[in-house]
């Protein structure tokens, strides 16, 4: 175990301090956290209008209640690129130390990426068969979970480009009685001219190729092979590995692999909600929300069942306190008074279940959806602190939910074995010092 510890801490920890410091994966997930009020907003309107109950959907059907609920989508979830693009620019922007000005640098991503998107839509018209097209339309295809991509990358490319002009000083400086908001406008009006113009020609240059346009090429060359990168469990298994391992060194693991889940399973998250809306069978098996509704349930290394077990069947009266205060936190998918406080950080013994266990406990619910027992999620985003069991309720269903108490008795039945080796050595250092 030690030599195993000593090639962590020389090779995958340096690497894992990395990329927690890195900027732009830095604001990948700040953007995705600024978004969450728009996804969840557009997510529970969907799914108020499309529960599967037959004498609920005749009454909201016929008070006009479906048609009112299924407005939010329509600029939420169907349009989350856009509001992606301003949000991840906008944050990469404050990363790059550029807090005053990434408004101006947020607004200017939200400009490319409508730039990239090329006028003109075409379709068959109805009654006539005829194919009509509309010059000055903008397409849609690109404005939801397909563009979603391109949103990422222009949403760290043109920050960047914004940063060389304003930190090299390439800027319209105006005199110190110009009121701020003048001043901070003109400022940004070269590198703004600079960053249209190169946006024009890349437009130019890719309306010359097979592609036609930047987001069918971003669409075409990444979203696919991604998308079978991400339906993989196995690539989820690699993401519970590396946070369950940083955490036992005392890295916030779930800060190191969040860009990446949000990057690979946020887009199968949306295109699983749009199924869902239109009441088609749901594409995607393993989404964003499957992190923390099965392998993480109760927070980083499935430790909710080593909670109930402190709670219930801890003998020493440290461990005894400690599942007091770490259950009901836990129930909401927080579990920093476990990792800190048992503690799972350089803890030995633990870190065979802080690894184990959420890979068991995913498994088990990709077989159960695999073979059919519990359905697919249906892509509604589960914030934080969402309790257990109403978690898997609104985001997969009831079946989830049964499945989330099963998870439970299995976390405990792989912690209960360790944890019996620590509380019976606290229990024997309490009563030596009682003696």
């Amino acid at each position: 175990m030690d030599k195993f510890t000593a090639i962590l801490e020389k090779y995958l920890v340096p690497l894992a301090n990395k990329l927690s410091s890195n900027r732009y994966l830095g604001a990948i997930s700040t953007g995705f956290s600024y978004l969450l009020p728009i996804t969840m907003i557009g997510a529970i309107f969907t799914l108020l209008a499309n529960l599967q109950i037959a004498p609920y959907q005749s009454f909201i059907t016929a008070i006009h209640l479906k048609q009112i609920l299924a407005f939010a989508p329509t600029v939420t979830t169907d349009m989350l690129a856009v509001y992606a693009a301003f949000l991840i620019g906008k944050a990469c922007a404050e990363k790059l130390g550029l807090e005053k000005d990434s408004t101006i640098a947020g607004a200017l991503t939200l400009f490319v990426f409508f730039l990239m998107i090329p006028l003109g839509v075409s379709g068959t018209a109805t009654e006539s068969g005829e194919t009509v097209s509309i010059a000055a339309a903008l397409s849609t295809s690109y404005l939801g979970a397909a563009g979603l991509f391109s949103a990422m990358i222009l949403g760290m490319v043109v920050p960047t480009i914004y940063n060389l002009f304003i930190k090299r000083g390439i800027v319209i400086k105006m005199p110190p009685q110009v009121p701020p908001t003048i001043s901070k406008s003109f400022s940004a009006l070269i590198p703004g001219f600079a960053i249209a113009l190169i946006f024009c020609l890349v437009r130019f240059g890719f309306a010359m190729t097979s592609w036609g346009d930047f987001n069918t090429f971003i669409y075409t060359l990444l979203r696919l092979p991604l998308q079978s990168l991400g339906a993989s469990p196995f690539t989820f298994i690699v993401f519970i590995i590396i946070c369950s391992t940083m955490w036992f060194f005392g890295l916030h693991g779930g800060m190191i692999v969040m860009p990446f889940l949000n990057m690979l399973y946020t887009t199968a998250g949306l295109e699983n909600l749009e199924a869902y809306a239109a009441g088609t069978a749901l594409p995607n098996i393993i989404t964003q929300p499957s992190w923390s509704l099965f392998a993480s349930l109760g927070g980083a290394g499935g430790t909710l069942g080593l909670c109930v077990i402190m709670f219930f069947f801890a003998k020493s009266a440290r461990y005894k306190t400690l599942g007091k205060l770490a259950l009901p936190s836990g129930l909401c998918g927080i579990n920093e008074p476990i990792t800190f406080g048992l503690p799972m950080v350089l803890n030995t013994i633990m870190i065979i279940p802080l690894i184990l266990t959420p890979i068991t406990t995913f498994l088990l619910s990709y077989l159960t959806m695999s073979i059919g027992l519990v359905p697919y999620p249906n892509g509604v985003s589960v914030p934080l602190g969402t309790p257990v069991i109403f978690s898997g309720f609104i985001a997969v269903g009831w079946q989830a939910a049964i499945l989330q108490i099963v998870l439970i008795l299995i976390q405990m039945a792989i912690y209960y074995p360790f944890f019996r080796v620590l509380d019976k050595q606290a229990l024997a250092e309490e009563q030596i010092s009682s003696n």
